[in-house]
Formats: structure tokens, sequence, C-alpha cells
């Protein structure tokens, strides 16, 4: 049997700048939850940084309400090696 070694690369990550976005814009979540008929829970993974699977539609909505671009909502940021 062979056996096998699991190594653990640092790739960076993906990072979600929505919460500065809306404080420069003057949004809160409730305002952007009615506006994008998004549940609460969606916005708040988003708002806190907690998304694990992107959705093109909600990536979609969040910068036509936001009048951004996805480059402004979401970015790479590189692993510290």
């Amino acid at each position: 049997m062979k056996s096998s070694v699991v190594v653990y690369v640092d790739y960076g990550e993906i990072k979600v700048n929505i919460k500065r976005i809306m404080k420069e814009k003057g949004i809160t979540r409730q305002q952007l939850i009615k506006r994008t008929g998004l549940t609460s829970r969606t916005i708040n993974r988003y708002y806190n940084d907690e998304v694990l699977k992107f959705d093109r539609d909600v990536l979609a909505k969040l910068c036509h309400i936001l009048d951004c671009s996805l480059d402004d909502l979401i970015y790479y940021k590189k692993s510290k090696k």
C-alpha cells in the first residue's frame, strides 16, 4: 500500500470589499437587502467576508446597486510567502 503526503500550499485568498464600499456610499445592510432582494444571511456573508462560493447573480446585483465594478467588490490577496 502506498502512503501519501498532503502538502499545503498558500495560494493567497479572494477578499470581499463590500463593507468599505457600503460605508463610502452611505448604504446600510438593511438598505442593501431591500434594494437587492437578497436575504440578510447572504448580505451578511459578503459584508463579513465569509463567502465560500461566489454567485454570479449576487455579484451582478451588488455591483449594480453599489455602482461599482467587480474589481472594486472582490480582490485577490497574495500569500505572505
